[in-house]
């Protein structure tokens, strides 16, 4: 089932965003970095995002059962409850501005969406949750009037890399280098939506 996302989520979206992380950046970004960027906090910082930035939206998948033939990916079993996220509004400024980025011209006139991040729960991977959940946000931007829709992915991820050009995305040149992760590279997909 996918739902808005609220709030009272945020400790169960950010055990998914640190399950996510240690399994899908694995030999990409330092162990260490990954610890320190997604340390526990009772999603804290999950909750302040829903008053920071009211341009966001979060959507939750909800399950109570287990994948079946998939609870092996990352050596955990997979929690019940929320077990994948995404979160999308206006495109930012990632390559001219600072920390906390504003948003572009062209977010701000509702021209263009940013995927801010899309996570599953490593062992709900290849079961579709991450599919329904694009689905759910391409849906949305498109009902909202936006023209097309970007998101960064790391250059070295693969596997998402796979995942976001089978929705219809494609690099479009843009770089920018994440010095807090170990100066790892990501780069910038962008999709056209249809009316």
């Amino acid at each position: 089932m996918i739902r808005s996302a609220s709030a009272a989520d945020a400790a169960q979206i950010a055990a998914v965003m640190r399950d996510s992380w240690f399994a899908a950046y694995d030999g990409i970004i330092a162990p260490v970095l990954i610890a320190q960027a997604t340390a526990p906090d009772g999603g804290a910082l999950i909750r302040q995002s829903f008053r920071t930035r009211p341009w966001q939206r979060m959507i939750a998948a909800v399950s109570e059962t287990q994948p079946a033939g998939n609870a092996g990916n990352a050596g955990d079993s997979a929690p019940d409850g929320i077990v994948g996220y995404a979160s999308f509004g206006p495109e930012r400024d990632v390559l001219g501005m600072p920390w906390p980025h504003p948003l572009t011209p062209a977010g701000s006139d509702g021209r263009v969406a940013e995927l801010y991040a899309l996570y599953v729960h490593p062992a709900w991977w290849s079961t579709g949750t991450g599919r329904a959940l694009m689905d759910r946000v391409l849906a949305r931007v498109r009902a909202a009037g936006y023209a097309c829709i970007t998101l960064w992915v790391l250059e070295a991820n693969a596997r998402a890399r796979r995942f976001y050009q089978r929705a219809g995305f494609a690099p479009d040149g843009a770089r920018h280098v994440l010095d807090d992760l170990g100066a790892v590279t990501e780069i910038r997909y962008r999709r056209t939506l249809s009316r």
